[in-house]
């Protein structure tokens, strides 16, 4: 795959500060999630310091940017404590060489006619540089074109030079003339039609490889910290791919498709020092996205944070494109950067915070994946088919767990003047919430989530093991909080019950580490219950429960309303409508 091909000696430490403009709750990621326990063994070791800004130069194949995107995931993923700025600056057209071919509708973009302004605007401390696809003109490589490519990419790295920023040099991708729009193109043109991009020349790609060479002869000059070989990455890939799929269709030949783009996030970081497995597999992870000879479905969820990468890189991108300029006949259309930015930084840490949920979700056993979709994944779709017919305020208050938060018929008014969502299953443990976390929580807008799970614990051999079952109660604390930032998460304490009063001791070890990370953790808070379910005796008052001594009735019920309906009031700041009534006064005690 991608092939590192030069660095320079003075590589700096890498740091584990947490850098500007991370939310506390993103800077106690790390500590939350076991995110990046699994690839312990291949931390590689980093040129890029936290707190630095990272510019991407290149053309649409960097505007388009899905690459730059993956990258930035992935560091994410398996260095959060790692805060890098990385900027989006690609240009469709560009050059670096000012060479246009005669058959283009306007001069292409030179990029040394922006350099300066985008410089000035980002100062950037690295430029990672992509220039070569444009730069040959889809003609068969010649002394002009390598002359003025060569002597392009010398003067930019020059001009880097002397803003105090470090260059990293990736080669051109690689060119496929056997896609079909570039084959249906062919068929099309006259024979006295000159080479551009509408009859490149069919051995492009080796045009490509000559102005790859160039880029990595420039390893040595003074400023390029690395060159990285792209085109190593997309050309094995291509190679690859199609002795097993002839008909493969890579993009329009220029633009590499999705997968593409994953082969040069893959040699992009190999060069960075990760294995390409690993970038493989934490891609995948995160987004579904394979290479196109590998089997694998995306699922809503993993589509679902591929487009929120792609919509926030766009974006962003199109307004640094506006904000640098761009020249004539090219326009854009976006918010001016003082508005992009918080807009974009919010997302930032919203992706952050569910990319490090997604990694969590990887530490669960596939055995627990399998049983948890094997026992109520019908019983989930049928949510599903609620969430498509329901309609609810965005104020609302997300109900999660177990067959207590399933049975309450009368949620609605004993939790009112706030309004219920209710998405309890019975039987629910922490070992399958946490499977389905992000199917229950994303498709909803709350002003709080309340979650009740009782059942890890239970005095059975089967019991899930305590620091499994932290690692799990955070990755569901982690989806709610990527998805809706600002809204609190309520975990309620688990009440002592005649029928598992034998396994109460350790079920107080679990209620003990829910108190510990509401304690410790932001906008977490613990819905304390127990102590009212006690009688003067100290065991559970049957009272509350019905045959089974398990599940409320309805004066359990009430009482329970009553608790977490004040604990919502508190954090909320909302007056409920009514007060306790006179037996719930008596039973839970002022102050409480």
């Amino acid at each position: 795959m991608g092939m590192f091909l030069h660095a320079k000696s003075n590589r700096s430490d890498f740091t584990r500060a947490i850098g500007r403009g991370i939310t506390v709750a993103i800077a106690t990621l790390a500590l939350w999630l076991p995110a990046g326990k699994a690839f312990a063994e291949e931390q590689a070791e980093l040129p890029l310091k936290s707190g630095q800004r990272v510019l991407f130069l290149g053309d649409s194949i960097t505007q388009n940017g899905q690459y730059v995107a993956l990258t930035e995931a992935f560091l994410w993923a398996v260095r959060p404590e790692l805060d890098l700025d990385i900027i989006p600056a690609g240009l469709s057209s560009e050059t670096v060489s000012g060479m246009t071919e005669p058959v283009h509708p306007f001069p292409r973009p030179n990029v040394h006619t922006r350099l300066d302004r985008a410089l000035e605007l980002t100062k950037p401390d690295w430029v990672f540089v992509c220039y070569g696809m444009n730069d040959g003109i889809y003609h068969p490589a010649s002394p002009k074109i390598l002359d003025a490519y060569r002597d392009g990419m010398q003067k930019l790295i020059e001009r880097i030079t002397a803003a105090g920023a470090r260059v990293v040099l990736l080669t051109p991708p690689s060119f496929d003339i056997d896609a079909p729009p570039i084959r249906k193109r062919l068929a099309e043109v006259t024979p006295d039609e000159p080479y551009g991009y509408r009859n490149p020349f069919v051995e492009y790609d080796q045009t490509l490889v000559q102005l790859g060479e160039i880029v990595k002869s420039l390893g040595s000059v003074t400023g390029v910290e690395r060159v990285i070989d792209v085109h190593a990455a997309t050309d094995a890939y291509l190679k690859r791919v199609k002795t097993t799929r002839p008909d493969y269709a890579y993009g329009d030949g220029i633009h590499p498709p999705a997968d593409g783009h994953l082969a040069m996030a893959i040699g992009l970081l190999e060069g960075l020092g990760f294995s390409p497995a690993q970038v493989e597999t934490v891609l995948g992870r995160l987004t579904g996205l394979v290479p196109a000879d590998r089997d694998g479905e995306a699922t809503e969820i993993q589509q679902a944070i591929h487009r929120r990468l792609l919509d926030r890189f766009n974006r962003r991108a199109a307004s640094y494109r506006a904000a640098i300029g761009v020249p004539a006949p090219m326009t854009v259309q976006a918010p001016p950067l003082e508005e992009a930015e918080p807009v974009a930084a919010a997302a930032r840490d919203a992706l952050r915070v569910l990319v490090a949920a997604r990694m969590a979700r990887g530490e669960i056993s596939q055995a627990r994946i399998d049983a948890a979709l094997a026992r109520w994944n019908d019983t989930i779709v049928k949510m599903e088919e609620q969430d498509a017919t329901e309609t609810h305020p965005d104020d609302a208050v997300l109900f999660l767990g177990s067959s207590s938060v399933r049975l309450w018929k009368e949620i609605a008014a004993d939790v009112a003047p706030h309004h219920p969502i209710q998405r309890g299953y019975g039987g629910a443990r922490f070992t399958d919430l946490a499977v389905f976390a992000e199917r229950l929580i994303l498709p909803h807008r709350y002003a709080a989530a309340v979650v009740f799970v009782a059942n890890d614990v239970v005095g059975r051999p089967t019991d899930t093991p305590m620091d499994e079952l932290e690692s799990l109660v955070r990755h569901v604390l982690a989806v709610s909080r990527s998805h809706q930032p600002d809204a609190p998460v309520l975990l309620v304490e688990i009440t002592p019950t005649s029928s598992r009063w034998a396994a109460w001791p350790k079920i107080r070890e679990v209620n003990a580490m829910l108190r510990e990370l509401a304690l410790t953790e932001p906008g977490v808070h613990f819905v304390e219950t127990a102590e009212f379910y006690l009688g003067a005796d100290k065991g559970p008052i049957d009272d509350y429960f019905v045959d089974d001594r398990l599940h409320q009735n309805r004066a359990g019920y009430e009482l329970w309303g009553a608790l977490i309906g004040r604990k919502l009031t508190e954090v909320l700041g909302r007056d409920p409508a009514g007060r306790l009534s006179p037996v719930q006064a008596e039973t839970v005690p002022a102050g409480k």
